[in-house]
């Protein structure tokens, strides 16, 4: 069997270039395309879908060079190098589709981060280069990233997806209209107009199929036009037909358009192979094969394996990997065959990978910058916002619905306070309770800030939007929502409990519970861009919350607090409110006899608030700070910690 793998530099030279593989059925035996699918092939080099832009006129070819990617794991206490990637090195050209095939494990996927980004080249040994160059970052926005999640708005159509993101990546000066058109070309393109009005949906909200929502997902990708377009998965979860027309429109658009199409793949059917130019097979990180569809089988004969009848040469190539997988080195040595061949070939046909030679007369000039201005990004993003907050039962209904039933809860409760000993309790109690309701609610925030974090990752990381309008947008978009809150809130519980019948001080009541659901929104936000999940989300939020309020002064006082905790009863976030609406209430009473001689601001010195009103301002300017750092911190977390970049 060892002489097997021996292959000679004449036999490459002498390989034809097969026609009519046992691994194809016959012409007459492939489905033809419906009209209605000729139609959607013969739309992608419609203007309307794709006019031509100078910056767009640039092709792509991508060069990888002996690329290594190694990773620390720990296995029984013991931490180990493991290889993910073991010098692979292969070559994706403009109009051509690359596919990348293998088992489970044999780190497709890994390869396609690499190439588009997400992981840190530091971290990857060898060459990636791009049109005969190394890449740069701003390679990032010239390409698309379709991955297998489908991070989309769930309260969004799909018409609705496509246009935002049409409108976001689309330069600024590309009419509304002209947007407009490119979307209803594209859903037409990719087959979505029976979906185009409904709701993308999740596994928690009814929407759009399985295979519908997976061409979304790609259209989104498809909008701007990439020069470079990475797939993982694009046939996942789709039946044959569809799977088939996905490929079919993917290998147009490499063909006619003169783009580089790099997709994973697993199994594809025999119509699939046929939209493939190139294959790429890994396993365990090493190339197995890397050549074109029509000598795979040629290849694996040269090298001592028969394909059976009536089999793919893609599942026939698998087959082969798991029989070699299962002896002593019999991967190793079919890696080494590879290398061989690929050495030889190289310098038949091509020359070394990255040389001028194979570099596309078209370069690259253009620089691109982010597609819109922060105003427009800013304006976009916040009115995405606004439709997925409003629709969303979870973040706006069961609040809005929660803030009514506390108040009239805590409102029967705390019933018509006198101006006694009673009342005073009476009061603070529902001051604290009322802090209470307003910050741990909030948290139910928590699995919506996630699920955006998702989408963020995804669309920055194609450079769509800046980080920054982003947060503002967001920020911005949560201040109606909140000021609803604390306003029904207030209607309902403040005239119950009885407080002081005073217009300001209504207002000003209402305006302290505002900013405190600010501040607890804020720091909502900044715990889900830290967290990996909802659960660790849901034990930060408690268990910092559960520390702010101890330390807020209700349980003890200030003074009562030991020196080296009283930092925590600064940066609690119950602190100043509670102070405010002591002040707020005690301070409108002043000339009320509580009990035995007890004034108001004899109450305000027992709470150790006394100097509360000379403080009033800085209390305000504390709060505003919390809701502006916890912000800040949200940015910069999202900024340098939610990158989605493997190291």
């Amino acid at each position: 069997m060892g002489d097997s793998y021996e292959i000679s530099d004449a036999s490459i030279r002498q390989r034809p270039v097969l026609q009519g593989l046992r691994s194809f059925p016959p012409l007459g035996c492939a489905a033809s395309p419906s009209p209605a699918h000729q139609a959607r092939l013969s739309l992608i080099n419609s203007v309307a879908v794709f006019p031509p832009t100078p910056e767009r006129a640039a092709l792509y070819d991508i060069s990888v060079r002996n690329l290594t990617y190694k990773v620390i794991v720990k296995h029984n206490k013991e931490i180990r190098e493991r290889v993910l990637l073991n010098n692979v090195s292969a070559r994706a050209n403009h109009s051509e589709l690359l596919a990348i095939a293998g088992p489970s494990g044999s780190s497709k996927t890994t390869f396609l981060d690499a190439l588009a980004g997400q992981i840190k080249r530091k971290s990857l040994k060898g060459q990636i280069l791009v049109n005969g160059k190394p890449m740069d970052p701003t390679f990032r926005r010239v390409s698309g990233y379709v991955t297998q999640d489908d991070a989309m708005y769930a309260t969004l159509t799909t018409r609705e997806t496509l246009m935002f993101s049409a409108r976001l990546r689309l330069p600024g000066n590309t009419k509304l209209e002209e947007k407009k058109k490119r979307v209803e070309s594209l859903i037409e393109m990719l087959g979505l107009n029976e979906c185009a009005d409904t709701y993308v949906g999740d596994e928690k909200m009814r929407g759009v199929s399985g295979g519908e929502r997976r061409r979304v997902s790609i259209g989104v990708d498809l909008i701007h036009d990439p020069a470079v377009l990475f797939l993982d998965e694009p046939t996942s979860g789709l039946d044959s037909t569809s799977a088939l027309q996905v490929m079919q429109i993917l290998s147009q658009m490499a063909v006619k358009r003169n783009r580089t199409v790099l997709l994973t793949i697993h199994q594809p059917s025999y119509r699939i192979l046929d939209t493939i130019n190139k294959f790429l097979v890994l396993s365990r990180g090493n190339v197995i094969y890397n050549g074109g569809v029509m000598e795979m089988e040629t290849y694996f004969s040269g090298l001592g394996y028969t394909m059976p009848e009536n089999m793919s040469v893609v599942e026939y190539a698998l087959d082969i990997i798991e029989e070699c997988q299962d002896q002593p080195g019999g991967l190793a040595r079919l890696a080494d065959c590879q290398v061989k061949y690929q050495q030889t070939k190289e310098a038949v046909e091509f020359g070394p990978l990255g040389s001028p030679y194979n570099a596309p007369q078209t370069m690259d000039t253009f620089k691109p910058a982010f597609a819109t201005s922060i105003f427009s990004e800013m304006w976009v993003l916040g009115y995405r916002c606004v439709l997925t907050t409003f629709r969303s039962k979870l973040l706006f209904l069961t609040r809005i619905c929660l803030s009514i039933i506390a108040a009239l809860i805590m409102g029967s409760l705390f019933f018509h306070s006198q101006y006694n000993y009673k009342g005073i309790l009476q009061r603070a109690g529902f001051f604290n309770f009322a802090l209470v309701t307003l910050i741990f609610s909030s948290n139910e925030a928590l699995p919506i800030f996630l699920a955006e974090r998702q989408i963020y990752i995804r669309e920055s990381s194609r450079g769509a939007y800046r980080t920054l309008t982003f947060v503002i947008a967001q920020a911005v978009v949560m201040i109606p929502f909140q000021l609803i809150i604390a306003l029904v809130f207030s209607s309902i519980s403040y005239f119950m409990v009885g407080l002081v019948s005073n217009v300001w001080a209504f207002f000003t009541f209402v305006f302290v519970t505002f900013l405190t659901l600010c501040v607890a929104n804020s720091f909502v936000a900044f715990v889900a861009s830290m967290v990996p999940d909802e659960n660790g989300g849901q034990t930060v939020i408690l268990a910092v919350s559960a520390m702010y309020y101890l330390f807020s002064g209700f349980f003890v006082t200030r003074s009562g607090i030991p020196k080296y905790w009283i930092w925590l009863h600064y940066l609690s976030t119950f602190k100043y409110p509670y102070e405010l609406l002591l002040e707020n209430e005690y301070g409108h009473l002043r000339k009320v006899m509580w009990f035995f001689g007890v004034d108001s601001q004899t109450v305000l010195d027992n709470f150790d608030a006394g100097k509360v009103a000379d403080h009033r301002w800085i209390n305000y300017l504390a709060m505003a700070s919390f809701v502006i750092g916890y912000r800040v911190l949200f940015y910069l977390s999202l900024r340098f910690n939610t990158k989605n970049v493997r190291k």
